[in-house]
């Protein structure tokens, strides 16, 4: 499918914040709402998310009904995601867009993996993995913006310092991925991520090293990196817990590396990391196992 980039985002176009996951709490909404006004955009934010349903953020309906509308609403320029948590794969099923939907700019990450996939891979959509604003996170929205050409040129994304567990030649390709758990269970699903032809990203927090085990094994055994160009992981610390064995879940990434028989590096900021820089999915990037360097060679909005 050919990739539908958006255009840029500018001063004073209106842009929705939505919550299709877990609740948001008041102080995170209101300083998102600041934050996007303070450099110049139109927000369009209900305080409907910061209601609890359970785990989520309201019932399915309310979810489902918000994001439907910031994404099909032709005045509405760029989406930002409010936070993860869980249930937007709960709710992807019943999105139904137009087929001449206008593609624009659809940030987030962690919970938000899931969606990111279905507007990817059903809409043929760029997307951008990338933070849900927070208090503290002025970096990393101010990133996030330059991407999406706000202060100007578009920005291109370069990583230096990755590590690589399997060397191999240079490749190019567009980026998917995401969460670990949420590609994972995305496989055989209508919004299900493909990676032939793709650098795969993969990042996690705060889980078992033998779940990440078991989950990397169910991609492989899956077939879903057949015809991958190459895997990036992010920052290995942060995908277990306080306490867990950093040396078994190495050990687990360079077997896994052996295996998957592709270019596999770790160490990109991106995800559940201090500072979460954005990472375009759809546009080509450059990959150098020798370099230890991903670099885009294409904007994310054009």
């Amino acid at each position: 499918m050919k990739v539908k980039y958006p255009p840029p985002l500018k001063r004073g176009d209106k842009v929705a914040l939505a919550a299709p996951a877990g609740p948001v709490d008041k102080a995170r909404f209101d300083w998102a709402v600041e934050a996007l006004s303070e450099r110049g955009l139109v927000v369009s934010a209900s305080e409907e998310m910061l209601s609890k349903d359970r785990y989520l953020a309201g019932n399915d309906g309310r979810r489902l009904g918000e994001l439907q509308t910031a994404l099909s609403d032709p005045e509405i320029k760029a989406v930002f995601l409010a936070r993860g948590g869980y249930g937007t794969q709960r709710i992807i099923p019943s999105l139904d867009l137009p087929a001449d939907a206008i593609p624009k700019p659809v940030a987030g990450f962690s919970d938000n993996t899931a969606l990111l996939g279905a507007l990817s891979e059903i809409y043929g959509w760029a997307v951008v993995h990338g933070p849900h604003p927070r208090k503290g996170g002025e970096e990393e929205l101010d990133e996030l913006l330059g991407c999406l050409g706000f202060f100007g040129e578009p920005r291109l994304p370069v990583f230096t310092g990755l590590k690589a567990l399997n060397g191999g030649a240079d490749v190019e390709g567009p980026l998917c991925g995401g969460c670990l758990s949420l590609i994972s269970t995305s496989v055989s699903t209508p919004y299900a991520i493909r990676a032939g032809g793709k650098i795969v990203f993969i990042e996690e927090v705060c889980e078992a090293v033998y779940r990440i085990d078991r989950m990397l094994h169910h991609l492989l055994h899956s077939g879903f990196f057949e015809g991958a160009k190459g895997v990036v992981f992010g920052t290995p610390e942060t995908f277990i817990p306080e306490g867990g064995s950093i040396e078994d879940l190495y050990s687990l990434l360079g077997e896994f590396a052996g295996k998957a028989g592709i270019p596999v590096l770790t160490g990109l900021p991106c995800g559940h990391v201090g500072t979460n820089r954005p990472l375009p999915f759809g546009p080509r990037a450059h990959l150098s196992p020798a370099r230890g360097e991903l670099a885009f060679l294409e904007p994310a909005v054009r």
